[in-house]
């Protein structure tokens, strides 16, 4: 009984020993990962809506798990509940995985600390502001939010075609982005060219006088101390004349030659504009794909989807939204899934996941 048990013991201990002097990226692939769940609750949400969307994101996990089984890495299951904001007509909650991969050190089958490997499923919430004005700097230079990309039509849904990134200190990487929405329609709505040529127009009119007060404060300023000088020195008409020629005048003089400089500064901008919206109806109707043009960083050139630099104008669409539905219902799902794809550990994974990804079913999920 003891020579068997000892002999049992050997040949597993001499199993392991073969496998870990023998760790490749071919072993690591028929390694059996983890799956671990866990759950973020946000205060805010009304325990109605959140039981709710606890039902969604447990029958997408559920989605995922019936047909994704974990090789080489730990995977990281996450809830994630969003707090509730007044200008979105519906609750934000997303689904996602950090894959911990696995990686051989030596004869020993490691797993890493961190990942910048991602998958997201995001119940109406998209990787980009959808929802909200433009904030910031952008709201006066392009003066709308922006996408790099229009998503094409394909079987019931749309999908962005797969980019290059890079994943974290210059490690190549790609990534791909699905949106699943009602029929033919999406939670945005496209700017035209007209409605940015003027806006655009206004926002250069703020910039402009956002310059100019500046200025403006100097000269006013330049007004009081000249009352204040001739009240002073009424008496004194020497000194008088020297501050006006010495103080004031040169002031005055160099700062509305600024305001002059300033004008002649934007008047191209503001010609360029003018000529634009003179363009025909139908070309100002158009979808505004803009750039910045590289020679006038006052003024955008309008340019197609597939350059480089092209910002794609969108505005928030609250007519997509069925207002009669539960905050929590599901009105659009966007998927999302990035990783470097030479690792072959973190490409099984992707190729894997997406497998588990039944775009049919999300559908199913709109509007209840």
């Amino acid at each position: 009984m003891t020579m068997k048990f000892v002999l049992v013991a050997f040949t597993l201990f001499i199993s392991g020993t073969v496998f870990t002097q023998d760790c490749t990226i071919e072993s690591l692939l028929k390694k059996p990962g983890s799956w671990k769940e866990s759950a973020a609750v946000m205060n805010g949400v009304a325990a109605t809506d959140l039981a709710r969307e606890k039902q969604v994101l447990a029958a997408i996990n559920n989605m995922i798990k019936s047909k994704y089984t974990p090789i080489a890495v730990k995977a990281n299951a996450n809830s994630g509940f969003h707090r509730p904001e007044s200008y979105i007509p519906v609750n934000e909650y997303i689904y996602d995985i950090l894959p911990l991969e696995y990686f051989c050190d030596g004869n020993t089958i490691k797993t890493v600390g961190e990942t910048a490997t991602y998958f997201y499923i995001g119940v109406n919430n998209f990787f980009d502001e959808i929802y909200d004005t433009a904030q910031g700097d952008r709201a006066l230079m392009e003066g709308y939010n922006v996408l790099t990309q229009i998503p094409k039509s394909k079987d019931g849904y749309y999908y962005f075609e797969e980019r290059k990134i890079n994943i974290s200190q210059d490690i190549p990487g790609k990534s791909s982005a699905w949106l699943v929405t009602y029929e033919g329609k999406l939670p945005w709505t496209y700017v035209t060219k007209k409605e940015f040529l003027e806006k655009r127009k206004r926002n250069l009119s703020t910039q402009m006088a956002t310059e100019a007060s500046g200025i403006n404060d100097v000269l006013k300023n330049n007004e009081i101390a000249k009352e204040y000088n001739e009240k002073e020195f009424k008496n004194d008409k020497e000194k008088l004349q020297r501050f006006m020629k010495m103080d004031y005048q040169p002031t005055k003089e160099r700062y509305e030659k600024f305001l002059t400089e300033l004008e002649i500064k934007y008047k191209p901008a503001f010609n360029k504009i003018d000529e634009q919206l003179k363009m025909p109806a139908n070309e100002l109707n158009e979808t505004a794909i803009v750039k910045m043009d590289p020679k006038d960083g006052l003024s955008y050139l309008f340019t197609t989807e597939d350059d480089p630099f092209a910002k794609i104008l969108i505005k928030p669409n609250p007519a997509y939204f069925n207002k009669k539905l539960p905050r929590s219902a599901p009105q659009f799902f966007s998927v999302y899934i990035r990783g470097n794809h030479k690792d072959p550990v973190v490409a099984n994974f992707m190729l894997d996941i997406m497998k588990a990804v039944d775009f049919s079913k999300l559908k199913d999920m709109l509007g209840k």
